[in-house]
């Protein structure tokens, strides 16, 4: 059996990424009504082991630092930085603290002059957003799709970060693939996919 102290720290975790998918979304109104209203914070816990598990399989910590290192922290702004107002959201300053940490040791590769440079290609593109994403909103696939002439951006309403297992785009994808073009695909599936509803108990949403 594992036992550990579950801190400000692990919650934020939680609530950071399960933010992301609109099905561990789903999750976290029950999760925190139960932290709140009888002070069981195991629910919660729980998922923090879960994502935690998931994340150390699915991520190479060596890549994502060396990636990271030299394409993000490099340019973050910490004299200017609120640091204040940073301390008053859930996420605080751990994240920011953490990353710079690292990156003063970790190696890093040289970055091109036009690395801020914004795309521009006629290859057809089909972009794809969540209107709730909390990491890269929809306003980040605007940008890309003006700067794309043969591309088209699909907004998929209440959901979050990461659509390729939403209902209908599969289907979509396989279109887009087959045709090499984003133009006269029939989209209007996009309009009736709705998220996982919020679990109101165990068994899952409202009926």
């Amino acid at each position: 059996m594992r036992s550990f102290s579950f801190t400000a720290e692990h919650l934020a975790t939680v609530l950071r990424l399960a933010s992301y998918a609109n099905e561990y979304a789903a999750l976290l109104p029950l999760l925190l009504h139960a932290a709140d209203a009888d002070q069981d914070y195991t629910p919660l816990a729980a998922q923090f082991l879960l994502i935690e598990r998931a994340y150390s399989a699915a991520i190479a910590t060596g890549m994502h630092n060396t990636v990271v290192c030299a394409e993000d922290v490099p340019f973050y702004r910490l004299a200017t930085l609120d640091r204040a107002r940073l301390d008053e959201t859930f996420l605080g300053t751990t994240q920011l603290d953490g990353l710079t940490a690292v990156c003063r040791q970790w190696p890093r590769g040289p970055v091109d002059a036009d690395f801020h440079e914004p795309l521009a290609s006629a290859v057809p593109s089909l972009l794809l957003s969540g209107s709730d994403d909390p990491v890269t909103p929809p306003a980040y696939g605007e940008a890309v799709h003006r700067e794309l002439p043969r591309s088209r951006h699909l907004v998929l309403e209440g959901f979050g970060h990461g659509q390729l297992t939403a209902p209908c785009v599969d289907r979509l994808m396989s279109e887009f693939l087959e045709r090499a073009a984003a133009d006269g695909l029939d989209v209007s599936c996009i309009g009736k996919v709705r998220p996982q509803a919020f679990f109101t108990s165990v068994n899952g949403g409202p009926p």
